[in-house]
């Protein structure tokens, strides 16, 4: 997602929420560094159910779960039948997403490299 996206979103929630002082320039910084390799489409959808959602300003953690709701780890072994499948939480999805990625570089740079 870009900056700018993230920006009007963030507004809207500030706007959304009654909040006792004005957040620190700072706050958003973080919030940006924490978000910003999620999707734009999947980052509004999770800006409205946080809205809709929780009574008080989203953490971090909440956006990205709205964002990003956990998914079932087609990776992992089976567990045991009495125990649930391994999920990927927001953050795990993305460091896989971005190891799918390195991977794929890798193999496409493997190929240019063998023409």
């Amino acid at each position: 997602m870009n900056r700018q996206f993230f920006n009007q979103q963030f507004a809207g929630m500030v706007a959304a929420y009654t909040i006792g002082g004005k957040l620190a320039d700072e706050t958003q910084d973080v919030y940006w560094e924490m978000l910003k390799d999620i999707p734009e489409q999947k980052f509004a959808k999770g800006v409205q159910q946080c809205v809709a959602r929780l009574k008080f300003f989203p953490t971090i953690a909440e956006l990205g779960e709205a964002s990003l709701p956990p998914i079932r780890d087609y990776k992992a072994p089976l567990p045991p039948v009495d125990e649930p499948f391994k999920m990927l939480n927001w953050r795990e999805q993305i460091e896989r997403g971005k190891q799918v990625q390195a991977k794929l570089k890798q193999e496409a740079q493997k190929q240019i490299g063998h023409a």
